[in-house]
């Protein structure tokens, strides 16, 4: 396979179970990956009639968010596919292609790739599976790798991907569910966040969870088994977007771990946060990952100080990783761990407080002048202190704004969370001058002790405020957020 140009660190050894890797002497440079992910030209290679099935997928998906580049179906037993001219072999295309989609079997995929790189093809996602992580002896994986070695010019995605989405540009190469109007997809939201996921399904699962908690993202790539392009020459490529500022990995194992300390390195310099799933800690996790991708987990001990050492931020599960993306993308760095709660249910707040506490994060009694100013703003049988407990009753005076300027005003605390119910999308709108406001002046997050309605959502959305619908999870992120993490 041809050299992957990207920078590392040299002479790191790093433990993969009983072998050790040594990181080449030879430095790297990133890999430009524009005309994979922005791709003015698109060959889709196996496409199908029915789009009822993964080939016939693409195309549909393509016309559904407004494609406006060049799209070639390639199929010999079609003339014509979506009102689009089918040519029999990559060759026939008119012009070689940024970009070809393989949806063939596994045993055509070699073939199909050499005449993708004969063709002039700049970059080949590869749908199709059986290789590595299903042919026990190899021979597909080898004869891929030899299709690919004769045009260093033509990089691969997959085998085993799920594709990718651009988001930013509306470029979906991809049969997930996620991203099709007619099955999974409600709304397309842009934003900051981009995922890269060994794991096509659980990579667009995060984007899909994302979507539907109001978060806006940049890209989505699943890199499969990683013939060639890895994890980290993705992530590499996106932590140097000028759209991207978080960056959500999920990471089964890499040959070379290390290379993740060259992503961090390009993430400290354009300020966007790195956050990891690292799967395959136990014996049965290592064996899933080889018989999902292929993917040696390694010893997750090295991966997690790797992790520490530079600055990459470890997610538990699939909840936590989305939380502290909403966190991250949304919420500004807390100048200390001191964090105010103002509540409209005592109960709520209470358990918040107790979270809080656990996770390492103060809940600092307030001063005597700012109980005294909040006093006259509550109703009487609230509590100054802190959990600050308005009552709902405050949404009959003044609503929750001057309760916030107060606390926002007092000096005492350095992030706020705000518990409330998101179920009444009519209160979120009659009180977003007071968020934002608050917004504005420190880091604020909402947690909702009731299920957030739709418009509650997008309100929050339009304003850039994360939320959180558990006490547990406001903590795990603040925590995050704040310097002492």
């Amino acid at each position: 396979m041809r050299c992957i140009c990207m920078r590392i660190v040299v002479g790191t050894r790093i433990p993969i179970h009983d072998r050790v890797v040594t990181v080449p002497e030879e430095p790297r440079c990133a890999v430009d990956l524009s005309n994979l992910l922005q791709p003015q030209s698109i060959a889709v290679i196996g496409a199908s009639a029915n789009s009822a099935v993964i080939s016939g997928m693409p195309l549909r998906i393509l016309a559904q968010h407004g494609y406006r580049g060049a799209v070639y179906p390639v199929n010999p037993r079609h003339a014509e596919l979506a009102g689009l001219a089918c040519y029999p072999h990559i060759g026939a295309v008119p012009e070689p292609v940024d970009l070809a989609l393989v949806v063939v079997h596994a045993d055509a995929v070699p073939e199909v790739v050499a005449g993708c790189g004969a063709a002039g093809a700049r970059f080949v996602v590869v749908i199709s599976s059986g290789f590595a992580e299903q042919d026990p002896g190899g021979a597909r994986q080898r004869a891929l790798r030899e299709a690919c070695g004769g045009y260093p010019r033509m990089r691969l995605l997959g085998p085993n991907s799920e594709g990718l989405m651009n988001v930013v540009d509306r470029i979906p190469v991809t049969f997930s569910p996620t991203v099709d109007r007619e099955r999974g997809l409600r709304r397309l939201r842009t934003g900051d966040v981009a995922v890269v996921s060994q794991s096509g399904g659980l990579g667009f699962a995060l984007f899909n969870d994302g979507l539907e908690r109001g978060l806006g993202f940049s890209h989505v790539v699943s890199t499969g088994n990683e013939l060639d392009l890895d994890l980290a020459d993705v992530a590499e490529h996106l932590a140097a977007d000028p759209s991207t500022r978080v960056l959500l990995l999920f990471l089964e194992g890499l040959p070379d771990p290390s290379r993740l300390a060259d992503v961090a390195a390009v993430a400290r310099d354009t300020g966007t946060r790195v956050i990891v799933a690292k799967a395959g800690a136990s014996p049965a996790g290592r064996r899933a990952a080889l018989a999902h991708t292929a993917h040696e987990a390694g010893a997750d001990g090295a991966y997690a100080e790797l992790f520490a050492r530079h600055g990459i931020v470890r997610a538990r599960d699939q909840e936590h990783i989305v939380d502290l993306a909403m966190a991250f993308s949304r919420a500004k760095p807390p100048r200390g761990n001191r964090v105010g709660v103002l509540t409209t249910s005592g109960g709520a707040g209470t358990w918040l407080a107790d979270d809080l506490a656990a996770a390492g994060l103060g809940v600092p009694l307030l001063g005597a002048a700012t109980q005294q100013r909040l006093r006259a703003l509550i109703p009487a049988y609230g509590s100054p202190a802190n959990p600050v407990d308005a009552t709902a009753q405050v949404f009959s005076g003044g609503g929750i704004g001057p309760v916030l300027d107060a606390l926002a005003g007092s000096g005492e605390v350095d992030a706020i969370a705000c518990v409330l119910t998101l179920a009444d999308a009519h209160r979120i709108e009659l009180e977003r001058p007071a968020l934002a406001a608050t917004a504005a002046r420190l880091p604020l997050v909402v947690y909702s002790y009731t299920r957030p309605a739709d418009r509650s959502i997008d309100a929050l959305a339009d304003l850039g405020i994360a939320y959180f619908t558990s006490g547990a999870r406001t903590a795990a992120a603040l925590r995050e957020l704040c310097p002492t993490s």
